[in-house]
């Protein structure tokens, strides 16, 4: 019973992320079962292979969890140097700015010198 409204509220969930997750075990689960009920083979040949197959699956799904940690470790890096290079243009904008501000105020003050000393 608990299973059954688990499903129906991932179900009315539909932009949580762990939907696929929870289709993936429930399809995991009735595989399993359907394989059980219908394997010509004996129950330990079926378990031993449903068990290699569960051990496929996991280091399956560790590789790509690998795989994805290692994208988003490369896209933070990459968002890091633009980061960077952004704030070092800011930065070498905003100090030519200011000198150029400061030669202004430099040569405005040497303007008003000369008017005052030639008066």
């Amino acid at each position: 019973m608990k299973f059954n409204k688990l499903l129906s509220d991932c179900a009315s969930r539909k932009t949580d992320s762990s939907m696929p997750i929870v289709a993936l075990l429930a399809g995991l689960a009735v595989g399993a079962v359907v394989g059980i009920l219908f394997a010509p083979e004996s129950g330990e040949n079926t378990r031993g292979k449903i068990s290699d197959k569960a051990g496929d699956l996991a280091e399956t799904v560790k590789d790509k969890l690998h795989s994805i940690k290692g994208r988003f470790s490369h896209e933070l890096d990459e968002a890091e140097d633009a980061k960077d290079e952004i704030v070092g243009k800011v930065k070498k904008k905003a100090e030519d700015v200011a000198d150029k501000a400061k030669s202004e105020v430099k040569r405005a003050s040497d303007d008003l010198n000369d008017v005052v000393q030639d008066s």
